[in-house]
């Protein structure tokens, strides 16, 4: 992939510098902490928080204070190493969702931003997967951002996937599954940061023809431009298996 495409691998410096960007311009990861603070408020117990993908640990460190314990998962090994500084009392697992047997079960188990990653025919596993950690009278907390979003709809509009957790849950789920959608913005002044942040969107799925950054440039400033600058939707669905 040459400079002229804009989609990154998830991996890459390019990515990470556009997620700083994003949140540098978005009330996302505001608003999701507060949601889950709610969220958390609500459980009737709150003995062991169950993170899966926990990354660098900035949600699961805020979340962590209201809990007996905290079970991290998290395979990328730079995003480990900062977990661990952030949270050393936390019982870390460097496994994939699949490959993890925590000890036990938590009556928060969260799972933000992560299913992006794992292709989509095996995501019925890993929801099965991940509601099976949950206590009794637990939650399991599935965050992404709503296919309907001004970033999804781009996303999908440059060949990627759209991305919906519903479609992969079985009927012994459906009637235990509620769905929350809180909205979150991106505002930026200027074009380049607008386009950057695009960049990360499009490097939440692998796209069979990544653009050219002129194309992403052309569609930001078509569907994006506001009053003084660009804005742009990213709201959250939470998705709830109780």
């Amino acid at each position: 992939m040459t400079a002229d495409f804009i989609a990154w691998n998830s991996q890459s410096t390019q990515y990470e510098k556009a997620f700083a960007t994003f949140l540098a311009h978005t009330d996302q990861k505001r608003k999701a902490h507060d949601y889950l603070r709610q969220v958390v408020s609500g459980l009737p117990r709150r003995r062991v928080l169950l993170d899966a993908g926990a990354g660098s640990g900035e949600t699961t460190g805020r979340l962590a204070g209201r809990f007996e314990r905290t079970i991290a998962v998290e395979p990328n090994p730079d995003l480990r190493k900062r977990l661990a500084r952030r949270l050393p009392q936390a019982e870390i697992h460097a496994a994939e969702i699949m490959d993890v047997r925590p000890g036990s079960k938590a009556d928060l188990v969260l799972c933000a931003h992560v299913l992006y990653y794992i292709p989509l025919d095996q995501w019925p596993a890993h929801l099965r997967q991940l509601a099976s950690w949950k206590t009794s009278s637990g939650v399991c907390v599935i965050a992404l951002q709503n296919p309907d979003s001004d970033c999804m709809r781009m996303l999908q509009h440059f060949g990627g996937p759209r991305f919906d957790p519903r479609s992969a849950l079985d009927d012994r789920f459906t009637r235990l599954v509620e769905l929350t959608t809180v909205p979150a913005h991106v505002r930026t002044p200027d074009l380049p940061a607008a386009v950057e942040i695009a960049a990360f969107m499009l490097g939440l799925a692998p796209l069979p023809a990544p653009p050219h950054r002129s194309q992403v440039e052309d569609y930001v400033q078509a569907n994006f431009s506001v009053a003084g600058g660009y804005g742009f939707t990213c709201t959250q669905d939470f998705l709830h298996i109780g």
